[in-house]
């Protein structure tokens, strides 16, 4: 997961001088760039984007969980608010679609068996931007997110199952802009932990959370995405 992140990271990095070198008179400047009457890529207004998540679980705890990652999606829209051509701040609302693989020793057996988790959450990161350049910008904050769907094969029930509603961290990455259009790297760290104390021991997948209640097992998540801003 490390080399993917790196690889992406650097393809993003990348991006804005592959884009000068193939376009007449080099790059556009978001500043440049007006779009007529409805768009805009400056330092203020609002947009769409999504994209790609590459999902798992970390920590301490995960050590012979022969755990996987899992491919899945996230979208939604983003507000930014400029205070001069280097900084701004950037909320967003997304849904994110997350989960991992792992393998659990089911309560009473000696024999583990693979339980795949999808979880779905609704997620709100509020980032500082900075611009490197016009075209290229790192970003970095805070974010919260709540559990909406949970399901390992049937939905589950996240108080009985002993899995958090709540989840926080931070985030960070790149973005290269084009024009109205933006593309960008970001990982998510995930500071909650995701099990907890089941309501109910004897719900589908509470064995899990029964086991692993006080362990430090968080979600780990990358994601790329493409975006594209609207009139101001």
């Amino acid at each position: 997961m490390k080399k993917i992140f790196l690889f992406l990271l650097l393809a993003v990095a990348s991006g804005p001088a592959a884009f000068a070198q193939a376009a007449p008179g080099g790059a556009q400047s978001s500043k440049d760039y007006t779009g007529g009457a409805v768009t805009e890529s400056g330092n203020t207004g609002f947009g769409v984007k999504g994209g790609y998540n590459l999902s798992g679980i970390r920590g301490d705890d995960v050590v012979g969980l022969n755990r996987n990652s899992l491919s899945s999606f996230h979208a939604g829209v983003y507000g930014q608010f400029g205070f001069n051509d280097f900084s701004s701040i950037q909320a967003e609302l997304l849904y994110s679609r997350q989960g991992f693989s792992a393998d659990f020793t089911p309560t009473g057996s000696s024999t583990k068996t693979t339980q795949t988790f999808h979880l779905d959450y609704v997620s709100l990161p509020i980032m500082y931007v900075g611009n490197f350049t016009d075209n290229f910008s790192f970003h970095v904050g805070p974010q919260v997110s709540l559990l909406v769907n949970a399901n390992n094969g049937s939905s589950l029930d996240f108080a009985a199952n002993g899995i958090h509603s709540f989840d926080y961290g931070g985030v960070g990455g790149l973005e290269a802009r084009f024009g109205p259009a933006r593309l960008g790297a970001r990982y998510n760290l995930s500071l909650g932990k995701l099990f907890k104390s089941p309501d109910n021991p004897n719900a589908a997948g509470a064995y899990v959370a029964s086991q692993y209640k006080n362990s430090n097992i968080y979600n780990n998540l990358l994601q790329v995405y493409v975006g594209f801003g609207f009139t101001q």
